[in-house]
């Protein structure tokens, strides 16, 4: 058997440049973002959600290649009874893991992936490596740069967004008076658009975001552990047979084939 993945940690703070990118979409939309090592990937987590305008309504995951047993692999921590049951044994808690220990040197990568049906796929990469002076403190995370609006969510993915932007276009070009009623609400969309004051004010919340998450993660987790769901009910494979034969018999049965004329 494979021996699963196992972060190694540094010893020393450095300040990582990463460069993150939308996969599949052009123009592209891309975000870089200056973030101390010593994060967790759960608080890296709602840094992208900051810079993306996600809202954190879906299950998320980092890995690097395919996530498989000897690779990198975090995401939604377990909340419900029996979640685990649905996670690759060797996936990690991203509260317990920090950057430095995959993000280590420039041209490292990982994926991280947003929203499970969507499946809004952005690239890490590590631009640059600052290592930061003994007793220096911890700088906190920044935007530098970026270009264009990420999709809102909920779209269908890539083909959705695309779709949504031609109608837009359309729109715009007095080809169409409103857009369709899956598009509602979304007329002032502006593609080309990159606050980055927004995202940095956003940013210098991040630490009272995490924390009010926690807390509620904290109370979902309590509540379903003092309220567990009932168990669901044994599967009965020879009671699903019985009904099985039993609808079958209870079929009109077919006419018998016409006699052939005597000759």
């Amino acid at each position: 058997m494979a021996e699963s993945f196992t972060p190694k940690p540094y010893t020393m703070a450095n300040v990582l440049h990463l460069k993150i990118a939308l996969r599949y979409i052009k123009p592209p939309i891309w975000r870089r973002v200056e973030v101390p090592d010593t994060l967790t990937f759960w608080e890296f987590h709602f840094v992208l959600q900051i810079l993306f305008d996600w809202q954190n309504s879906h299950l998320f995951e980092f890995r690097q290649g395919r996530g498989s047993i000897n690779e990198f692999l975090t995401g939604s921590p377990a909340v419900l009874p029996g979640d685990e049951d649905n996670m690759p044994e060797w996936q990690l808690d991203p509260r317990q893991v920090a950057l430095d220990e995959i993000l280590r040197k420039p041209k490292d990568k990982v994926a991280y992936v947003y929203d499970f049906g969507d499946y809004w796929e952005h690239d890490i990469v590590v631009e640059k490596v600052l290592p930061l002076a003994e007793g220096h403190p911890t700088p906190a995370v920044r935007c530098l740069a970026g270009k264009r609006a990420a999709p809102p969510e909920d779209l269908g993915g890539f083909p959705g967004y695309e779709q949504l932007l031609e109608v837009l276009a359309e729109k715009a070009a007095g080809k169409r008076k409103r857009l369709p009623s899956e598009y509602a609400g979304l007329g002032k969309f502006d593609p080309e658009e990159f606050p980055l004051a927004d995202y940095n004010h956003d940013l210098c919340i991040l630490r009272q975001i995490v924390a009010a998450e926690d807390e509620m993660l904290t109370n979902y987790v309590q509540h379903f552990a003092a309220n567990p769901p009932p168990p669901r009910p044994a599967f009965d494979m020879e009671a699903l047979l019985a009904a099985m034969t039993a609808s079958l018999n209870a079929l009109p049965q077919p006419p018998p084939p016409p006699k052939k004329p005597k000759r």
